[in-house]
């Protein structure tokens, strides 16, 4: 039984600051765009024209501020349509269409289809060659709940349209890889893999893609895809989705709640969405696993201190120094992959917030996704606390956006 709507009530505050303290720092003012990290008074350096250019200091954009436009952005703008629809504000409106602005513009910047900029140089168009599918994927969900909402106008919503299926047929095209602009930079991430979150993901664009284009033939590959069995040790993606996202236990410390939790969002939507009972079933059982292996998760916050005075360097530069030239994608990623530990020893305070922060927010956005009266009211009042633990103001990055999420998607949850 869902818990009474005012019960909620406690959570709103510190998501309306959180939503605040976002717009304060990490919106871009010129495109709408969120920025990874910046400054306690909104200062961020954002790379040249040149930089992307270069591919400097890595071509994934990884370690800068504009590495996670469209992952940001997308479950951002969900949450923000979420937030419209509770609340009907012209501000709420005036949000939404703010953010879902920007990820229009980050996929019409590039040359390639299917390539959506993880951000925007200082000159507003340049970029670096690279995208993902976590930064894909997240695009698409996010437009998906603006243009289903009542916030767009039917010229908008027919744009917005157009612009997600080019982008998934040209990622189809690819055999659901995602491309880099210019193509000959290669490919960086697909949706094909033998995992629960994957087989979320590629169920989600399906289902959608029948919602909006109406062609059936996006109806069948669904139903195929679902009860195609993949792996080494075979079972059908509807199986995998069944069975929850595996979550590594807290005590690992190098979890990734943050990139798993949209496939908890595309799981909810597949459970929404899908008329046959036994489907709708195995939908509820993968959302409820993936929400209790989420749970100890919580937990994490108690790392968390206002006090802690580790240092956060938001001029990134430092890292050119330990640049090389990149060919294609995959040299892009092995340098990338050795400047993290580089940036985690130079600004400590980063992979801090992570765990203390990140990971713990996430893992509540991901129980409120489940639809799980038990296991929501069980955690309702670590939850509660979560939301209350943090100061906004005095954090370097913007992932605590998902406060937002976490608070409406419990609101709409109640009155379901």
């Amino acid at each position: 039984m869902a818990l009474a709507p005012e019960r909620a009530s406690p959570t709103k505050g510190p998501a309306e600051a959180a939503h605040a303290e976002i717009w304060r720092r990490f919106v871009t003012a010129d495109h709408g765009t969120l920025l990874h990290y910046a400054g306690l008074n909104g200062e961020v350096v954002l790379p040249t024209p040149e930089d992307c250019e270069a591919a400097r200091p890595n071509g994934m954009s990884w370690s800068t501020p504009i590495e996670d436009g469209p992952f940001f952005g997308g479950l951002y703008l969900a949450a923000l349509c979420q937030r419209w629809q509770v609340l009907r504000t012209p501000e709420a409106a005036k949000s939404a269409r703010r953010i879902a602005g920007g990820l229009v513009k980050l996929a019409k910047v590039g040359q390639t289809p299917g390539f959506v900029a993880r951000g925007l140089a200082s000159d507003g168009r340049s970029h670096y060659p690279a995208s993902s599918e976590d930064q894909f994927f997240p695009w698409l969900y996010g437009l998906w709940h603006f243009v289903k909402s009542d916030l767009p106008s039917e010229t908008e919503k027919r744009e917005v349209h157009a612009l997600m299926e080019k982008h998934v047929l040209a990622v189809e095209e690819h055999q659901w890889r995602v491309p880099c602009d210019p193509p000959a930079f290669g490919f960086r991430g697909d949706f094909l893999r033998p995992k629960a979150t994957d087989a979320a993901r590629l169920l989600f664009i399906h289902r959608i893609m029948h919602t909006l284009t109406g062609q059936e033939r996006w109806r069948l590959r669904y139903r195929e895809l679902a009860q195609e069995k993949v792996g080494k040790v075979p079972r059908s993606r509807l199986e995998w989705c069944a069975a929850g996202l595996a979550l590594d236990p807290p005590e690992v410390g190098e979890s990734f709640l943050w990139t798993s939790s949209m496939s908890q969002a595309a799981l909810r939507t597949l459970w929404k969405t899908e008329e046959d009972p036994q489907w709708k079933k195995a939908y509820a059982q993968g959302l409820s696993a993936t929400a209790r292996a989420a749970v100890p998760h919580l937990a994490r916050r108690y790392k968390y201190r206002r006090d802690n005075k580790s240092t956060f360097d938001i001029d990134w530069r430092f890292l050119n120094q330990h640049w090389i030239a990149q060919a294609d994608c995959d040299a892009a990623i092995q340098l990338a992959r050795t400047q993290l530990p580089k940036w985690a020893e130079h600004s400590p305070r980063s992979p801090w917030e992570d765990d203390c922060m990140r990971e713990p927010l996430f893992a509540a956005w991901m129980i409120s996704l489940s639809a799980d009266d038990d296991v929501m009211a069980e955690t309702y009042s670590r939850v509660t606390e979560l939301l209350s633990t943090y100061e906004w103001g005095g954090l370097y990055t913007s992932l605590f956006f998902i406060a937002v999420a976490v608070h409406y998607q419990t609101e709409l949850h109640h009155l379901e």
